[in-house]
């Protein structure tokens, strides 16, 4: 294989890892160097959710407040949070687990950077992809690949709150007001654990969770749902199912929503680290 289709791949995997939306949030897949098996004392997560049903449309209710956070969704300035991502692979007995922060800055800046166990970075910005981790750094122009330009827009659109881009690639589902410890898609805490109590500034914060069925291939074809839980306007949670058994669940914290990036800091965190 020459050289140039073995960094096409391993780019394309790595689109795959950037994922969809969420988020991408979303973490489809793994790209080459970016994980590792974690140790199999590591805490074990609940089963993955069943997946919702389809809906063609949403309740009255239901679409206005769906309406409403991605309408704060799109006039947050920036993003900011730490995360947590288990991969759930069948022919692994162990998760593979990635530690690391991810910022968001409107319009479309996306960097991701994985601490643990592997430091890697993915940055998204002006139709580019960039990648570089100790194996070295890559860039793709995402209007030359429009596989890998249909995961990372639909991402962007989700961060960005655009509900009509959303509805071109996604069935939506969403349920506002989950009651505590519901758990995405409803599957509840995992048996005998106790649901983590809500800090008092979230206390009254409205509960959601929102379910994306792809509509469109290919993206129809590698994914069945993706499941997002969160308070007021944080994400707390991801969890992406795959149509071949394989999930992933992804946890945020220390999510800011509101954050703004002074051009110092913006220039230190939309980077690829140098060579």
């Amino acid at each position: 294989m020459s050289s140039s289709s073995s960094s096409s791949g391993r780019l394309l995997r790595v689109a795959f890892l950037v994922g969809i939306p969420i988020i991408g949030v979303s973490f489809v897949g793994v790209g080459a160097g970016t994980a590792a098996p974690a140790a199999t004392t590591a805490p074990a997560l609940a089963p993955p959710s069943p997946p919702p049903p389809p809906l063609t449309s949403l309740p009255a209710t239901a679409d206005r407040q769906l309406d409403a956070l991605l309408a704060r969704f799109s006039k947050a300035p920036g993003i900011r949070a730490r995360f947590r991502e288990e991969k759930h692979l069948a022919m692994l007995q162990a998760p593979l687990v990635n530690e690391g922060d991810i910022h968001y800055a409107s319009p479309g800046k996306l960097a991701r950077r994985t601490t643990r166990p592997l430091p890697s970075t993915i940055l998204i910005e002006g139709g580019r992809l960039q990648f570089a981790d100790a194996d070295g750094r890559q860039t793709m122009d995402l209007g030359t690949n429009p596989v890998a330009r249909l995961f990372v827009d639909s991402f962007m659109l989700l961060l960005a709150g655009d509900r009509v881009g959303l509805e071109k690639y996604f069935v939506l589902r969403f349920i506002p007001s989950a009651p505590a410890g519901s758990g995405i898609g409803g599957g509840g805490a995992a048996a005998g654990t106790k649901a983590k109590a809500r800090p008092p500034s979230r206390a009254s914060a409205s509960r959601w969770e929102l379910s994306l069925l792809p509509r469109v291939a290919p993206m129809n074809q590698v994914l069945k749902v993706i499941l997002l839980r969160g308070v007021g306007l944080a994400l707390d949670e991801m969890e992406v199912r795959e149509t071949n058994g394989d999930w992933t669940r992804t946890v945020f914290s220390d999510v800011d929503v509101n954050h703004r990036y002074s051009p110092a800091e913006a220039a230190q965190v939309f980077r690829v680290p140098p060579r």
